[in-house]
């Protein structure tokens, strides 16, 4: 039996992808209307989940960020089956 390979991505030729980046994409799932900040999409593809903190805002930290991140992987997890990337922004905490 043979057959045709289908790629997903091109990973020889990045340019023959199509990159789209949407801010506060809306997911809803579970009975549950969330928007991450910024989804990375390849050929349609979730790649990447991005949430931003604003810098300027003493309790945005990465701590929340994180705890974004959970939320939202429990709440709509079909985001994240083959998401490679989650990524956060903001103001860090210290450890004591």
């Amino acid at each position: 039996m043979g057959g045709d390979a289908a790629r997903l991505i091109d990973f020889d030729d990045s340019e023959a992808n199509v990159w789209v980046a949407v801010n506060q994409f809306t997911v809803i799932e579970r009975e549950h209307n969330r928007r991450p900040d910024v989804v990375l999409f390849v050929n349609g593809l979730p790649l990447a989940v991005i949430e931003l903190k604003n810098p300027g805002d003493e309790n945005a930290t990465l701590e929340g960020a994180f705890n974004q991140f959970q939320t939202y992987k429990e709440e709509m997890p079909s985001l994240f089956r083959i998401s490679a990337a989650f990524l956060t922004s903001g103001v860090g905490t210290s450890v004591g």
